[in-house]
C-alpha cells in the first residue's frame, strides 16, 4: 500500500524545492477555508542534524508551501503561517494554513493605490458567471507583477449573472469581493490543489452552490466499507418557515426582501437573516438561497473514522468528495441511498481520518 509523503513549496510559484519527513502532523483541510497544519520535524537529531539556515530556507513564513500527498493526489498544500523550535528537545514545529486566507491581505491594489499616478482602477465584473466573477477577484489579487503571484489557475470569462464594481477607496479586499460574490450566488469557492507535471503543486479554483470532486459509493453492511464511527441526527436547529433578508443601510432605511411560503408542516419560526452590502435582486436572491436551505429539517451525519487502503485511499475522504452511502435494516437510518459530502477531512501520518459530511 502506498503511504503519505510532505514537500515544500516556493508559494508565489508552486515550484518543487524538497521532500521533508515528518515526526509527528496533525493536519486537516476544508472546503471552508478553516483548514489548519502542524507538521513536526526533529533538527538536532545526532545521525542527520540539519544544517544552520535550513530550518528557515524550508519554513520562511509566507513565502513557503507544504503539501502532503498520497501517490499523486494532493491531500492539502497549505501556507506556511509560522514555526517554533524548541531547543531542549530540537523540536521545530511548522503551522500552515488555506491559501485562500492570504486574499485577507490583499487590497485591489497597492496600499499607495490613491497616490497621483498610482491610481487603481476599480475592479469591473459584467455579466458574468459565478466561478468567472471569483476569477476576476482573484486575477486582480495577482495581476500586478510577480511579487503578488501565487499557483492559482484563473478561470476565463463566462457569460452569466454577477455584475459589480469595486471600487479602491472604499477599502474592499480581495476576500470581501469573494465574499459578496459568494453570498449573492449563494456558492461556495476552494481552492483545490493538484500536482503539476514537474512535480509542483497549483491550485484550481472550483466554484458551486455545493463543490464536489468525483463520487464514491459505499454499503453500511460491507465487510470493507471505510466509514465507521456513524452518529446520524434530524436536525430542525436552523429550519425557518419565513425569512426576511436585511440588506445595506441603517434603521428604516434599511433594504429588505423576504421569503417564504406554505405548507406550514410546523408552528411558524420566522426569523431574519443579514446579508451586508446586499441591495436589490442581489438582496432577493441570497434570501431564497438561505430560505432553501433552511426550510425543512436536515438530516446530519457524524463520521468518526475514514479508514485508508489498498481499495479506499485517502482521495475517497479529500475535500468536496460525494458519497452514496447505501442503508438497509437500520431501525434509525431509512432504508436509502444517502448522498453525503466531504466538507473537512483530517489525519496525521496514519491510516485513520476523520471527516466532516454534509447531507446531499
Amino acid at each position: 500500500m502506498a503511504g503519505w509523503s510532505l514537500t515544500v513549496h516556493d508559494a508565489k510559484t508552486g515550484a518543487h524545492k524538497t521532500s521533508v519527513e515528518p515526526a509527528d502532523s496533525a493536519w486537516s483541510t476544508a472546503i471552508a477555508p478553516d483548514g489548519t497544519t502542524t507538521e513536526t520535524f526533529i533538527v538536532n537529531d545526532a545521525d542527520a542534524p540539519w544544517p544552520p539556515g535550513r530550518v528557515d530556507d524550508l519554513f520562511l513564513p509566507n513565502d513557503r508551501l507544504l503539501a502532503r500527498w498520497w501517490g499523486d493526489h494532493c491531500m492539502y498544500a497549505q501556507k506556511v503561517e509560522d514555526y517554533a523550535y524548541e531547543k531542549d528537545t530540537g523540536k521545530v514545529t511548522v503551522t500552515t494554513v488555506d491559501l485562500i486566507t492570504e486574499a485577507e491581505w490583499r487590497l485591489l491594489g497597492g496600499v499607495d493605490g490613491a497616490e497621483p499616478g498610482n491610481e487603481v482602477p476599480p475592479l469591473v465584473v459584467t455579466n458574468q458567471s459565478p466561478r468567472a466573477a471569483i476569477g476576476a477577484a482573484f486575477a486582480r489579487m495577482m495581476q500586478w507583477d510577480e511579487k503578488w503571484h501565487y499557483p492559482i489557475d484563473v478561470p476565463g470569462a463566462e457569460a452569466g449573472p454577477i455584475s459589480g464594481q469595486w471600487e479602491f477607496l472604499k477599502k474592499y479586499r480581495i476576500s470581501d469581493v469573494i465574499q459578496q460574490i459568494s453570498e449573492r450566488a449563494g456558492v461556495e469557492v476552494y481552492l483545490r490543489p493538484y500536482r503539476t507535471s514537474d512535480d509542483g503543486v497549483r491550485f484550481a479554483v472550483e466554484v458551486a452552490q455545493a463543490i464536489t470532486v468525483g463520487t464514491s459509493s459505499m454499503n453500511l453492511a460491507a465487510d470493507d466499507c471505510p466509514i465507521s464511527a456513524i452518529t446520524y441526527r434530524k436536525s430542525g436547529s436552523r429550519q425557518v418557515t419565513g425569512l426576511l433578508g436585511v440588506g445595506n443601510g441603517t434603521g428604516e432605511e434599511q433594504e429588505t426582501r423576504w421569503q417564504g411560503r406554505a405548507p406550514y408542516l410546523i408552528p411558524i419560526r420566522d426569523t431574519k437573516q443579514s446579508f451586508p452590502d446586499q441591495t436589490g435582486d442581489d438582496l432577493q436572491q441570497a434570501t431564497d438561497t438561505y430560505y432553501e436551505a433552511n426550510r425543512l429539517p436536515i438530516a446530519q451525519w457524524s463520521v468518526g473514522a475514514f479508514t485508508i487502503s489498498d481499495d479506499w485511499p485517502p482521495s475517497h475522504a479529500a475535500p468536496g468528495r460525494r458519497w452514496l452511502v447505501e442503508s438497509h435494516g437500520d431501525p434509525v437510518i431509512p432504508d436509502d441511498v444517502h448522498p453525503l459530502r466531504v466538507i473537512k477531512v483530517s489525519g496525521g501520518n496514519g491510516y485513520q481520518l476523520k471527516t466532516e459530511v454534509q447531507s446531499g
